[in-house]
Order: structure tokens, then sequence, then C-alpha cells
């Protein structure tokens, strides 16, 4: 069986830009994005509507740090920072339930390497790469099914009655050369390999790639941004799109063809792990693969060592490139609030400081209900989530 993927139509032109940005590839995308310089905010006049939420903590629900955060209906579903276990709370922090089938069982996995929601069906999907194997649970943390495979999975998804395997680490994981050298591998019912789509932009790529490169819309279509790529694709069933692409006129350089040349001749010299910092040092501002959707914005995460934030308003088609170390404010709540979320939905963002964190910044926050929130958080305790929504400011065009 195959599936008919429309291909992606890439025409490649080179731009000529008045502000002497270096020619780039161009997508025939469906939206353009610009990426503007870093406006001159405040934290108060782009930052509203914060929440706290304090995750209860029992002998059953205890663990030290949050990983990653899915909202699925009125729960919470967080990975542990060990990748062993998925809790269940609802979204005033109450526990419910939660998935702990670590072993070496034939219905148990070695560690959680992605967990994924699907929001159609409302379940959960698991990839373990160690035992090579999917699990599925209901809503409830019940498991359903246990898929044994013939891959290494990175990130599943589960499409209608198909998975999707989505991959953007180092090179020389499979021995297909079709998913090798391609990001998206479809899977039929059975995760047997059907074939790939949306070649590699980097011959050798890199071991570095995000956990939350894609994002599932309640549709079940996928958002898909490849590591170091200047376009986001649409899978919708059987089609693939180029969806948004980036249109830079900011002061900073977006990845090029010789930008990915330079990474991979860091691979072969293995020297992957200096490599980011030295690229945003020359004034890149490189593309993880971080891709968010929300009711209103989309989200976008660049950097390694320097984090930008890119928030782009469906509506009205604008976009405000944030730098955290240039916005004006609580600096200490700008800590807090600009660490990268730990999950996204509607129109909120949900973020959990660490201890280490809470620690070193609630003597300074000057925001009088973030600053009694954390003097009430003892260290022996569950994480907790501060959860807010944005604004653009009224002269922001």
């Amino acid at each position: 069986m195959k599936y008919n993927i429309l291909a992606v139509s890439a025409c490649f032109a080179f731009l000529c830009c008045c502000n002497d940005h270096p020619a780039h590839e161009h997508y025939n995308a469906e939206h353009v994005i610009d990426i503007n310089n870093p406006p001159d905010i405040s934290i108060d006049d782009f930052i509203i509507d914060m929440d706290t939420i304090r995750l209860e903590t029992t002998d059953e629900s205890l663990m030290k740090e949050a990983d990653r955060v899915h909202i699925m209906d009125d729960r919470f579903y967080i990975l542990t920072n060990d990748y062993t276990e998925i809790l269940i709370f609802n979204l005033k922090g109450k526990f419910i339930a939660k998935i702990h089938d670590k072993g070496q069982g034939p219905d148990e996995y070695i560690r959680i390497n992605s967990f994924m929601m699907d929001p159609v069906k409302k379940r959960i999907i698991i990839a373990d790469s160690f035992s090579k194997r999917i699990f599925i649970y209901d809503r409830d943390g019940k498991q359903n099914r246990v898929i044994n495979l013939d891959l290494s999975p990175e990130i599943i998804i589960l499409q209608g009655e198909r998975f999707i395997n989505v991959y953007s680490g180092s090179k020389q994981r499979y021995t297909n050369p079709e998913m090798e050298n391609y990001n998206i591998h479809f899977l039929d019912s059975q995760a047997n390999f059907v074939s790939s789509a949306i070649k590699t932009e980097i011959p050798r790529r890199i071991d570095i790639y995000s956990p939350s490169m894609i994002d599932c819309l309640e549709n079940g279509d996928i958002l898909f941004q490849p590591l170091l790529g200047n376009v986001v694709y649409k899978i919708a069933g059987d089609s693939i799109s180029a969806y948004y692409e980036f249109n830079n006129l900011s002061k900073y350089k977006l990845p090029t063809k010789d930008l990915k040349n330079d990474f991979e001749y860091a691979m072969v010299k293995g020297k992957s792990t200096k490599m980011p910092k030295e690229k945003e040092d020359e004034g890149y501002l490189l593309t993880w693969g971080n891709v968010h959707n929300l009711n209103d914005y989309l989200f976008f995460h660049f950097g390694w060592d320097k984090k930008r934030f890119l928030y782009y308003e469906k509506k009205t088609s604008r976009s405000l490139l944030i730098d955290p170390e240039s916005v004006k404010g609580d600096k200490n709540l700008i800590k807090i609030l600009f660490s990268y979320p730990k999950g996204i939905k509607g129109n909120r963002f949900y973020v959990s400081p660490s201890h280490f964190l809470i620690n070193e910044v609630r003597a300074k926050i000057t925001n009088g209900k973030i600053r009694t929130f954390l003097d009430n958080t003892g260290i022996d305790g569950n994480p907790v989530i501060i959860s807010f929504s944005i604004k653009f400011p009224e002269d922001r065009q």
C-alpha cells in the first residue's frame, strides 16, 4: 500500500534584498512570516493574564521536574525529566493518574523517547527507541496497545489509522536509505514502513534536535519545521505543502546552504557541540525547528546559546521577534516567563521554572502575585506551573 503524497513544490530563487542579506532558498509557501529586529518592549506591555498552578504532591505523583507538558481537554499530561513517567493532572493541579510502565517486559518501555497526543481520538502515543516499540494509552493512562517495530522510533504521531515517524537528528540511524535521507516516515496501521517525504537539507545532519519540533493540530494536521530550515510544512492527510516561510528583515542571518555545509563539516570533525554558539556569535538566528500553533498566534523558538522567540499573529500577519535580554521590566520575572515553555495550548503559554531558578529569583521579583506564589513554593514538592497569555502592543506594525 502506498500513500499518494503530493510533492512539495519548491522553486529556488535568489532574492536580492536591499538590506544586504544573503540570498536564500525561496519556497512557494502559502504564508510569509516577517522576522523584524527585536522591538523596544516592556514585559508589562506584552505579557498578560498570568495564573499560577501548584501540582498536587503525593507519594504517587512526586516528581523532580517537568520535561514536557501536553494539554488535552481539561488535563495536563506531564513527562518527568527522567523520561520514565507521564503524570496526569487536571488544570487546577489535582493529581489524577500516571503512566509508569518502565521495565524489561513485553508491555513495558525502557525510556520514553517522546510522547504525543492524538487530539482526534484522545489518546497518548509513546515512542521508545531503545526497545523499538510504540505504546498507545487512553486519556486516563490505561494501556491499549503495544506495537513492536523494525525501526527505532523518534517522534511518533498517530494520524488517522497510520503512524508518522519524525526524525531530524544525526544520520546513520536507519539502514533504509529512504528513512535515512528523509525527515518524515509514513508507517501503516501496523507501523510498517511505507514511504518517506521531505528530504533532509543537511547531508550529515547534527546530533541536536528538538523533541517539540512538531505540533499536532486539533483536526489531525501536523506542522513540521526541519532542523535549520526556514520553512514550515503542513502535513494534511496525504498532502504535504510548504505552509509558512520566513522573510528575514532583521539584523540577523538565517541558515543558508553554506551554513549547513559548515555544520556537516563540524560533524565530520567532531566539533558540532561548539558550532551553534560560534554561528550565533557570527550573527546567525538558528532555527531549531520549534513551531507551536496557538489559536491566534504561531510561536517559534530560535537559538541555542542565545535564545530568541518569534510570535506571529495570524489575523493581522504581524510578527514580533523578542530578545529576552533586551526586554524592559522586572528582570527576574523575565527569567521566569521567557524560559522555554513546557506546554502551549489555546492562547496560553505554560512555563515550569526549576527549583534552582525559583530560589534565585523569588526574593527579587516585584510582581506581588508571582512573588507570593514562589515564596510559598518549597523545594521538596512538585514543580509549579505559571501560565500567561500575550498581546501585541498596539503601536507595533
